[in-house]
C-alpha cells in the first residue's frame, strides 16, 4: 500500500480534471491491470483440470466406471501451494520493488511465471507440478500486488478508485476466459487437453516481460523516493500525456515530493510492536478481520473446486457450463460494485453481501439434504442449487471481493499503516491457504453438505460486520485517527460528529491523547 497515505495530499492540491482529460493515464492503467487477468484464469483452469479426464489420465488414479479421479492430497496441494506462493510474494515484493523499482518487479515476476508454466506444461509427474504451483503463486502474488501499487501511485487522486477497480474487471474476465477454455477442452481425453490450456496462460507473463522492458513507464513516485526527480518528471510526462502543461506536471511532482517527506516524518520511529499498543491494537484487529473476510466467505471453496463441486451437486448437468455461468455472474457483480459504492457505505454493502451469501449457502445445503448427491435424476433440485451458488458469486463480487482489502487499508493509523496492513494481509493469506487446503477433504466426505460449513461462517462474519466494523465511508484518514482515539463504538461511527481535534500522532495512551486534544478544540462538520 505504498502511496496510500499520500493520496489525500495529492488530491487536495491539484484540480480535479475530467476522465477524458486523463484518458492516456487510464490506458496505461489498463495495460498494467492486465496482470490480474492471470490469477483468475489460472485458478479457473486448474479448477477445471480436477474434473477433466485428459488431465486425470496423467495425474489421477483409476476410479469407478473406468474413469479417473483426483487424489485428495494432490488436489489439496495444487491449489493450496498457489496460496503459499501468494504469501511468499506478499512478503518479498514490497522490499524488492522498493529497492529495484516497480518495472523490475513486473519483469522478475513474469520470468518466474514463465518458468512455472513451462514446468507445468512439460512434466508428467507430481513432484515438479508442486514446485511449479508454488512458483506460479509467487508470480501471481507479485503481479497482483504490483498492479495495485503501480496504479495507486500513478492514477490522479480523484480518479484512483475508478482506476484501481479496473483490475477487478480483468480478474472477472480471466475467470470467464478460464471457464470457457475449460469447457472447450472438457471432452478431450489426450494430455494435450490440459497442455494447450497451460500455453494460454503464457499470455500474461510474456506480455509483461516485453512491456516492462520496452514501453512501461516507471512509477514517478518510486523515482521520487530515490531522489531521481528528472526521471520522475519524464515518467509523469509520459503517463499524463499532452493534455497537461509543464506547470501542471511540475505542480503534481512537487506535491508527490512533499507527500513523501510528510510520510517519512509520520512513520519515523514506528516499530512493528506499536501495532499492538493503545488504540492501534483495536485497529490492527479490525484490519485483520477485514483481511480474513475472503476466507470467511467461503469463496476459496468455489474458486479452487467449483467445477468438481458442480459435478457432485448436479451430476446430470454440465459442470463446465455451470462454471461459465458462475464466472459471468461474478463478473456482473464486479461491474455492479463501483455503482453501489457511489450510493451506499462500505459497511452497508458488506452487510448486504454477507446476508445474501449466508442465505445462498443455507438454501444450497437444504436443497441437497437427503437426495441430491445420490440421485442424478433430481434435475430441478440440482438446477436450484447451481442457481443459488451463482447468486452467491454475484453477492461476493459486488461486496467482499472489492471492499475487504479497501476497508483493511483504511482502518490502520497513518503512522503504522504499512506495518498494520502488511500484517493483516499475511493473516488473510494464511486463512486463505487454510481453507483452500482443507476443502478437498470436506468436499470428499460431505459433498454438497459442505455448504453447512460456510453458512455459519458467513453468519458469524455478518454479526462481526454489524457490531464491530466501523463505517469508514466519507471519513478522511485524519478523521479516523480522531475517532479511534476517542474510542467511538463501531455502531456510532456513521453518525459521529467530530467536535474536538485530538493529538493522535503517537497514540500509545488514548486517554493522554484526549487530554492533549482538549487544549485545541476545533469544531468540524461531519462529512
Amino acid at each position: 500500500m505504498v502511496g496510500y497515505a499520500g493520496g489525500n495530499i495529492v488530491a487536495a492540491g491539484l484540480p480535479q480534471t475530467s476522465f477524458r482529460h486523463n484518458i492516456r493515464s487510464f490506458v496505461f492503467a489498463l495495460a498494467v491491470a492486465f496482470g490480474t487477468f492471470q490469477y483468475n484464469l489460472d485458478t479457473t483452469i486448474i479448477n477445471g483440470f480436477q474434473a477433466m479426464q485428459g488431465f486425470l489420465r496423467i495425474f489421477g488414479v483409476p476410479g469407478k466406471g473406468g474413469k479417473y479421479i483426483i487424489e485428495t492430497t494432490f488436489q489439496q496441494l495444487i491449489t493450496s501451494l498457489l496460496q503459499v506462493g501468494l504469501i511468499i510474494a506478499s512478503l518479498l515484493i514490497g522490499p524488492f520493488s522498493r529497492y529495484f523499482g516497480r518495472r523490475a518487479g513486473f519483469f522478475v515476476a513474469s520470468v518466474i511465471g514463465c518458468v512455472a508454466l513451462l514446468i507445468q506444461t512439460l512434466v508428467t509427474s507430481k513432484g515438479p507440478v508442486y514446485v511449479a504451483r508454488l512458483l506460479l503463486g509467487v508470480s501471481n502474488g507479485a503481479l497482483v500486488n504490483l498492479v495495485v501499487l503501480w496504479i495507486s501511485e500513478t492514477a490522479p487522486g480523484h480518479l484512483r478508485g475508478s482506476y484501481v477497480s479496473s483490475f477487478q474487471i480483468f480478474q472477472g474476465l480471466g475467470g470467464i476466459a478460464g471457464a470457457g477454455i475449460s469447457k472447450a477442452f472438457a471432452k478431450n481425453l489426450s494430455k494435450h487437453s490440459y497442455q494447450l490450456q497451460l500455453v494460454v496462460l503464457f499470455a500474461v507473463p510474456v506480455w509483461f516481460m516485453l512491456y516492462s522492458v520496452i514501453y512501461m513507464p516507471e512509477s514517478p513516485r518510486w523515482l521520487a523516493t530515490r531522489d531521481r526527480l528528472d526521471e520522475a518528471m519524464s515518467s509523469l510526462r509520459k503517463i499524463r500525456g499532452p493534455n497537461f502543461s509543464e506547470a501542471e506536471l511540475q505542480a503534481e511532482l512537487d506535491i508527490i515530493v512533499d507527500a513523501i517527506r510528510v510520510e517519512r516524518e509520520v512513520q519515523a520511529g514506528a516499530t512493528f510492536l506499536d501495532i499492538f499498543k493503545g488504540t492501534d491494537l483495536r485497529r490492527t484487529l479490525l484490519a485483520c478481520g477485514a483481511a480474513t473476510l475472503h476466507a470467511a466467505s467461503g469463496v476459496n471453496f468455489l474458486v479452487g473446486y467449483g467445477t468438481i463441486f458442480f459435478q457432485i451437486a448436479a451430476p446430470g448437468s454440465d459442470a463446465f457450463r455451470n462454471t461459465i455461468i458462475l464466472q459471468v455472474c461474478g463478473f456482473i457483480g464486479a461491474l455492479a460494485a463501483p455503482v453501489l459504492a457511489r450510493y451506499f457505505g462500505r459497511k452497508t454493502i458488506l452487510v448486504a453481501g454477507f446476508s445474501l451469501m449466508c442465505m445462498c449457502f443455507a438454501i444450497a445445503g437444504a436443497t441437497n439434504e437427503g437426495k441430491l448427491i445420490h440421485s442424478p435424476k433430481d434435475a430441478p433440485a440440482g438446477a436450484a442449487l447451481v442457481a443459488f451458488v451463482c447468486i452467491y458469486q454475484f453477492a461476493y463480487n459486488m461486496s467482499c471481493g472489492p471492499l475487504a482489502w479497501a476497508v483493511g487499508a483504511e482502518i490502520p493509523s497513518q503512522r503504522l499503516r504499512s506495518l498494520t496492513f502488511g500484517f493483516a494481509m499475511g493473516v488473510g493469506f494464511v486463512f486463505a491457504w487454510l481453507t483452500t487446503f482443507t476443502t478437498p477433504k470436506y468436499l470428499t466426505e460431505l459433498g454438497v453438505r459442505v455448504a453447512w460449513i460456510w453458512m455459519p461462517s458467513c453468519f458469524i462474519t455478518l454479526l462481526w460486520l454489524i457490531f464491530f466494523l466501523p463505517e469508514t465511508e466519507g471519513r478522511s484518514l485524519e478523521d479516523l485517527d480522531i475517532m479511534f482515539a476517542n474510542h467511538v463504538p463501531a455502531l456510532k461511527f456513521k453518525h459521529y460528529v467530530i467536535e474536538h481535534k485530538v493529538a493522535v500522532a503517537n497514540d500509545r495512551d488514548a486517554d493522554s491523547e484526549k487530554d492533549k486534544g482538549s487544549e485545541s478544540r476545533d469544531e468540524v462538520a461531519m462529512v
